[in-house]
């Protein structure tokens, strides 16, 4: 048994499984990593091996529902059957799985980079404490397309031709200044883009300290981790909750 695996394992149910991932590791097997680099899947795999035979996105993701990128820590659901694959799915389609991650920012001032569009929301941290809500289509930019940018619905049409046909909601909460002078951020979606959180606080002047892909201040870490998965049973439709950091 693979104790590592054992003590990422939160929540077990005999449909799918809600399991802790570390940051540094990839959700499941990337095409530009070697063969043998450790992945979440294949650790859970080796001790709920189902998990590995379920017809998911791509055949190389098994019964994942959703991933994490590399360095994000946090909550991962994945379905132990093909039905349940199918259910979760229907339910994340429907807008009612909700993830919760939580970030830290050092930024002092809006950084507004030139291949972003204007950002026309409130600022996260001078809204009087309410939620802010940002939202956008997306597109993909860059070197291999490796990061997004947010598109509006008043972009260019040949930017508007290049982009995601969904839009995708951030709603965001302030959670006030940490005793080391950082910025504390709850961030919640029902359906998500690649990137979407990071892409969505560097847009309204806060990226993540760690990401500086995104504008953000340089760390060691990515401090952005996925903190809480709400959605009905696949079954049941019992409201299951879990928290990491609660």
């Amino acid at each position: 048994m693979n104790d590592t695996a054992s003590a990422m394992v939160l929540y077990e149910d005999p449909s799918f499984l809600i399991v802790d991932k570390r940051a540094g590791i990839p959700t499941v097997p990337l095409k530009e990593s070697p063969p043998d680099e450790p992945t979440l899947l294949g650790q859970i795999g080796e001790l709920f091996p189902e998990v590995l035979t379920v017809n998911g996105r791509n055949g190389w993701e098994g019964g994942v529902l959703h991933r994490l990128d590399t360095p994000t820590s946090g909550l991962v659901v994945i379905a132990r059957t093909d039905a349940a694959y199918q259910r979760l799915l229907s339910i994340s389609q429907g807008g009612l799985f909700i993830k919760e991650y939580q970030a830290k920012s050092s930024a002092k001032e809006r950084v507004m980079q030139s291949t972003f569009p204007p950002y026309p929301y409130e600022d996260p941290v001078h809204c009087g404490g309410r939620e802010v809500a940002v939202g956008s289509l997306f597109r993909h930019w860059g070197e291999h397309r490796r990061e997004v940018r947010p598109v509006l619905s008043d972009s260019p049409r040949h930017i508007l031709d290049k982009s995601s046909p969904t839009w995708y909601l951030t709603r965001i909460f302030y959670g006030g200044e940490t005793t080391d002078g950082t910025h504390s951020f709850t961030c919640q979606l029902s359906n998500g883009f690649r990137h979407q959180v990071r892409a969505h606080l560097a847009w309204s002047g806060w990226p993540i300290d760690g990401d500086e892909r995104y504008g953000g201040t340089a760390s060691h870490s990515l401090a952005l981790r996925a903190i809480g998965v709400e959605f009905p049973h696949p079954f049941t439709g019992e409201r299951i909750e879990v928290w990491a950091d609660r």
